[in-house]
């Protein structure tokens, strides 16, 4: 949605988002660019909700994905951990090293994204963000943007993003798909 900026709540980890919003039926990946402040009520991660901490950015790329396998919060974490890989081997190609800690991107000790994983009755629901300016953080919070590490052309990288994220989705579908079982 390079046209349009929409800002992260938390809701849009709802399964059907995108096609209640878009029109976008069955698996997706839709990616905006916004703020983010997560509502407690709309917080997935317990362990973040016991901490009470915040989880904000004022700009942000977000990835919302929506997968419709059986639901599974494993799959789902394998899922989000290979984009995450994925987003990592990427910001390689623009020369910058990161590492991954967990579901979030790191450049030294700067955390570059936000992520998590769930399901709901019906599909498998994943959101990244990767701050564009690590600007309007939680206090505390060691962050860096794509524009920090010299990114500029923030739609190039989105729309790049998106279709390798794609297209690593459906190697991993179209794999799964040729090999026979073990008898």
């Amino acid at each position: 949605m390079k046209d349009k900026r929409i800002d992260y709540d938390g809701s849009a980890i709802k399964s059907h988002w995108a096609y209640r919003n878009f029109g976008v039926l069955g698996n997706s990946i839709v990616i905006f660019r916004g703020r983010c402040d997560i509502k407690i009520e709309e917080m997935i991660d317990i362990e973040d909700l016991r901490q009470q901490k915040e989880i904000k950015s004022e700009d942000m790329i977000h990835y919302i994905i929506e997968i419709f396998e059986v639901p599974n919060v494993f799959l789902a974490s394998v899922l989000q951990k290979l984009f995450i890989a994925k987003l990592g081997e990427i910001l390689g190609e623009y020369d910058i090293k990161t590492s991954r800690y967990g579901d979030d991107i790191y450049v030294g000790d700067k955390k570059l994204s936000i992520s998590i994983a769930t399901v709901s009755p019906v599909s498998i629901k994943i959101h990244i963000g990767v701050n564009v300016e690590a600007k309007g953080v939680p206090m505390g919070v060691n962050a860096i943007g794509l524009k920090e590490l010299g990114i500029f052309d923030i739609d190039q990288f989105m729309e790049l993003s998106g279709k390798l994220l794609v297209e690593e989705f459906l190697k991993a579908k179209k794999d799964s798909l040729k090999v026979r079982w073990v008898e």
